[in-house]
């Protein structure tokens, strides 16, 4: 009986200690991440949509990497770089794109920013939780996210 009942304690006890609260069990918001290379997200959860708003400007800075000085022979191996871009590529660049236009659709002037249901906007944060954290507090009147 006592070791039973100490392993469904430990078995508690592990589960508590494992099991990170997920945001899943919140309302459900929707949450954008604006970021870039520097400020990755911690806390990351499904359903959450991350902006790396820095690709363009770093796929700029890996195609023009150790180009020739003649720029006839620059532009060519310029563009043989830019053609052997892959599928994952590609989505990186759709994906930091199209968070530059949302980002400019809200207003979002600097970056790390989390914009909350479209309509609040949390900076200076990559970690969803704090983030979240700090938009319900808002919401309930207890400060400025």
């Amino acid at each position: 009986m006592n070791s039973a009942r100490a392993h469904l304690i430990l078995s508690i006890v592990l589960i508590g200690v494992l099991c990170e609260p997920v945001l899943a069990d919140e309302p459900s918001i929707a949450i954008e991440v604006f970021t870039d290379s520097m400020n990755p997200v911690a806390n990351g959860a499904d359903g959450i949509t991350v902006y790396h708003i820095d690709r363009i400007d770093r796929l700029q800075q890996e195609l023009s990497k150790d180009l020739p000085a003649n720029p006839e022979a620059a532009k060519q191996t310029a563009l043989h770089r830019f053609q052997r871009m892959d599928n994952k590529l590609s989505h990186e660049l759709e994906n930091a794109a199209n968070g530059l236009v949302q980002a400019m659709q809200y207003g979002i002037d600097r970056y790390p920013a989390m914009v909350f249901d479209g309509k609040a906007v949390v900076y200076g944060i990559t970690d969803i939780r704090a983030a979240t954290q700090r938009y319900r507090q808002w919401q309930a009147g207890e400060a400025r996210p």
